[in-house]
């Protein structure tokens, strides 16, 4: 039996990777964390430059989004549930990821956080490019309806809280 889908959609800096790994943890059933951040930033997969810049970004971009996005169904496939965290850019980026989770349970969380908040932890965190957020906040939220929607300068446990409640609401 495949498994089920919970995507964490908000712009870059939103909290959605700590949001997912308090879901990971308090969610009744098993759900694995999965995140690009995992090819970008944790697992360092990505050709880097001297100065640590991805190599050859532009055209690496499309093939390891599409990868990433062929990942999902083969982990659901397996039996896998899942906790994704992801900034869905365009229209035509979440048109690809329908397509790939078309037959798939997705439970679809987009949080929101204010574009000063969100530069605020941007400039904080030091591993993103001063902007990202601002450009993310402009668009991301702007081509789909969430199942749930979620305030980033909510407690984390509240909005954890609310969507465990609601996860198991539709069950």
């Amino acid at each position: 039996m495949a498994g089920q889908l919970i995507l964490v959609n908000g712009a870059s800096s939103a909290g959605k990777t700590t949001l997912c790994r308090a879901l990971r943890d308090a969610l009744p059933a098993p759900f694995l964390h999965f995140s690009l951040d995992f090819f970008m930033f944790d697992a360092d997969v990505l050709p880097r430059t001297l100065e640590g810049k991805i190599k050859d970004w532009p055209t690496l971009r499309p093939n390891v989004f599409e990868g990433f996005n062929r990942c999902l169904p083969a982990l659901l496939d397996a039996g896998n549930n899942l906790v994704v965290d992801y900034i869905i850019e365009t229209p035509q980026m979440w048109a690809q990821f329908t397509e790939f989770l078309r037959g798939y349970d997705v439970f679809l969380v987009g949080v929101h956080c204010p574009v000063e908040e969100l530069e605020r932890r941007e400039q904080a965190r030091g591993d993103r490019r001063g902007g990202d957020a601002r450009r993310d906040a402009a668009t991301v939220h702007t081509f789909t309806a969430y199942d749930l929607e979620l305030d980033c300068q909510t407690p984390l446990e509240q909005n954890v809280a609310r969507v465990v409640e609601a996860w198991q609401a539709r069950q």
